[in-house]
């Protein structure tokens, strides 16, 4: 009867550890198609394995990004956050050693006139011994856990540094508004001179001195406008430095250089760079192991236990010393332990199902942003050549006026397209920026590890 019970007790320990033991395996797989058609298979190399200063190499920018980096809230509170998992771990790493604790009682009793007293002064231990390797499962489901939030640190970087790059572009490009706005400002004031002598002269009515005057106005309404999107676009970047608003010192907007040529490199790289892409893995494993541990709920606990210490009355104390073995073997709980297997099993399918939504948000985005680029560039061909054939208009319809062989509405009109067509130049030159910048934090730039 003893070998039978041995040998089930055997069975028990070697059977479930084939499942319950074993590691997770990553079988994720990249859909070659996940950026569409713009990819070639052969090219391993990419723009997102550059550091981040070779591509953006305003010094002052790269300040910023490092100010950022060390002190936005958002940076240090996810470093907290690690800091919480690491101890999470060494705490599930401690789940193999013996607990102990000293526990002194004393004990008063009073019954029919007569009194008595005890005391125990014990040291107790218990040692769960985990057999089933749920220990181990915790532990394996923390370092997971910790590596979610490591990942999640990056990508709270890179969301920062590219959110810092935006802004810091969006002032040079304010910047570069603000100095043509008041080119035309003095433009305008020299037409709107012009006019007034004109009619002085005769030759013009007092509606066209008037309507000269009132775009100057304009003018000079969208450098207040200007100025004031300068100083709110400050402190928003302020909030990402966490310092009060101040002035931010930056470069010409003519300054910045794109890239010549930009490599996307192999599908399969998203699995490397992007930290969302990470994430989304981690779950599935942190899933994986969260099904081991339900399953391991099925099987008995065992645990040793005991105590050391004296016992008796204050008087007279007796040395004590004891062990105890236990094994809990859930029979019934209501179909409790079977639900969770269940839930657990579902929540596995949804990790595989997020991943799979990762990939393709992240294949999107470097499709849109690589085209916004393209965009960007095409475009900025035709508008320079629009601005350079409204600078002639212009120069034209400026010549025809003072020589009082043209109405002021052409002038007007040339002055305004002209203006239109320069901060139209402006925009499209941010965007391509911004693309640029988009397009190689989608990539996994930004990455200090």
């Amino acid at each position: 009867m003893k070998r039978y019970i041995i040998v089930l007790l055997v069975g028990m320990l070697v059977l479930p550890s084939c499942s319950l033991y074993k590691k997770y395996e990553s079988d994720a797989t990249v859909d070659e198609k996940a950026m569409g058609d713009i990819v070639d298979s052969q090219d391993t190399t990419s723009i997102g394995d550059l550091n981040w200063r070779d591509v953006f190499t305003d010094p002052l920018l790269q300040q910023l990004i490092d100010t950022a980096l060390a002190k936005n809230t958002d940076m240090r509170t996810t470093q907290l956050t690690i800091e919480q998992a690491q101890n999470s771990l060494k705490a599930a790493k401690w789940g193999y050693a013996p607990t102990f604790a000293f526990a002194p009682q004393a004990t008063f009793t009073y019954q029919g006139g007569n009194n008595s007293n005890s005391v125990l002064i014990p040291v107790t231990a218990s040692w769960q011994l985990g057999v089933f390797g749920q220990t181990r499962s915790q532990i394996r489901k923390s370092k997971s856990q910790l590596a979610y939030y490591q990942d999640y640190r990056q990508a709270v970087q890179v969301s920062l540094a590219a959110n810092v790059a935006n802004i810091y572009y969006a002032l040079v490009m304010l910047d570069h508004e603000l100095e043509l706005a008041k080119y035309f400002e003095g433009l305008y004031e020299e037409s709107y001179n012009s006019t007034q002598a004109l009619y002085q002269a005769g030759i013009y009515t007092s509606p066209a001195v008037y309507q000269m005057e009132a775009s100057l106005e304009e003018v000079r309404i969208e450098i207040v406008d200007l100025e004031n999107s300068i100083i709110a676009t400050e402190a928003s970047l302020c909030l990402l430095l966490a310092e009060p608003p101040h002035p931010i010192e930056r470069a010409k907007f003519e300054d910045f250089q794109m890239p010549e040529q930009i490599h996307i490199g192999m599908p399969a790289r998203l699995l490397d760079a992007r930290p969302d892409v990470r994430m989304a893995e981690r779950n599935m494993e942190i899933a994986y192991y969260s099904t081991q541990q339900a399953r391991q709920d099925f099987y008995p606990n065992i645990t040793i236990g005991g105590l050391v210490g004296y016992t008796g009355t204050v008087d007279a104390l007796d040395f004590i010393a004891q062990a105890v073995g236990e094994l809990t073997q859930p029979i019934f709980q209501g179909g409790q332990l079977r639900a969770q297997v269940r839930n657990a099993k579902k929540e596995q399918e949804k990790a595989e199902l997020e991943f799979v939504q990762a990939l393709y948000n992240a294949g999107s985005e470097v499709y849109t942003y690589l085209h916004d680029c393209e965009t960007a560039a095409k475009k900025a061909e035709l508008i320079e050549l629009r601005v350079n054939a409204l600078k002639e208009a212009f120069n034209a319809t400026s010549d025809l006026m003072d020589n009082g062989s043209t109405t002021y509405l052409e002038v007007l009109t040339a002055q305004e397209s002209l203006l239109s067509a320069e901060f139209t130049m402006v925009q499209n030159q941010y965007e391509m920026i911004q693309s640029l910048i988009n397009l190689y934090s989608s990539l996994g730039g930004f990455d200090t590890k």
